[in-house]
């Protein structure tokens, strides 16, 4: 397999033996790809200190095993300029995507909501939070674990922003008054969270909640790294 200067972005980065790294990138048509940078710590012509996270890149790579070479790499534009809380938020972006995919499953849709949040993340005028519980919601989507958003498990019925749900995994929300094992959530938040209702301050933490209680049934009790670079709350 041969790939000729293809749309990606760098999700991570190893040291692979003496002199080489092993990237984990996101491709526009071709999902998660690893490939090996070899010479690459060498700071020879296809690696060095060029390969960073945030920069789009247009990768050509060749081999047939599951981890390719990577053969030749070329910046486009500049790194967006991401600083604390905004470049810690990048991070668990790219932990997100690391934990919840695998490789060569194609997924356009998550390398354009990917591309856009991280535009998102690079102005200062949107607050973070948000953006990262809008970017939760749409990568649970595009790895077909979507949520349901906007009506009541079993009965059908509209969620209604002044009543309190249950939300269980893999089902959906229970009138909390009918019980339930999930976590209580409003309806004004999981509307909020199906994009039809603007978030408001005091629902950002049920909706940050709501999150980390589904990505947790997903990716497993490992703790998120990224997570740690955190000095408040915002993810």
């Amino acid at each position: 397999m041969r790939t000729d200067l293809h749309p990606a972005y760098v999700l991570h980065r190893r040291r692979y033996r003496e002199t080489s790294l092993i990237l984990e990138c996101l491709s526009a048509d071709y999902g998660r790809v690893g490939v090996v940078a070899r010479g690459a710590i060498r700071g020879r012509k296809r690696g060095g200190n060029t390969m960073q996270a945030f920069l789009k890149y247009k990768l050509s790579w060749s081999g047939r095993s599951d981890l390719h070479t990577l053969t030749k790499l070329e910046p486009v534009g500049r790194a967006l300029n991401l600083t604390g809380e905004r470049l810690f938020s990048g991070y668990y972006l790219n932990e997100l995507i690391m934990r919840l995919t695998g490789r060569h499953d194609p997924n356009p849709e998550l390398f354009a909501i990917y591309e856009q949040t991280l535009l998102s993340l690079a102005g200062p005028t949107v607050p973070v939070e948000p953006i990262l519980r809008q970017f939760e919601k749409v990568l649970l989507d595009t790895c077909g674990y979507g949520l349901q958003l906007t009506v009541a498990a079993g009965s059908g019925e509209d969620i209604d922003p002044l009543r309190n749900y249950c939300y269980v995994i893999e089902q959906g929300p229970i009138p909390a008054e009918d019980g339930g094992c999930g976590i209580v959530v409003s309806g004004e938040v999981l509307l909020a969270l199906a994009g039809r209702r603007e978030f408001r301050t005091p629902q950002l933490l049920q909706a940050k909640k709501l999150m980390r209680f589904v990505l947790h049934h997903y990716i497993g009790d490992q703790p998120l790294a990224s997570r740690s670079l955190f000095q408040h709350p915002s993810n």
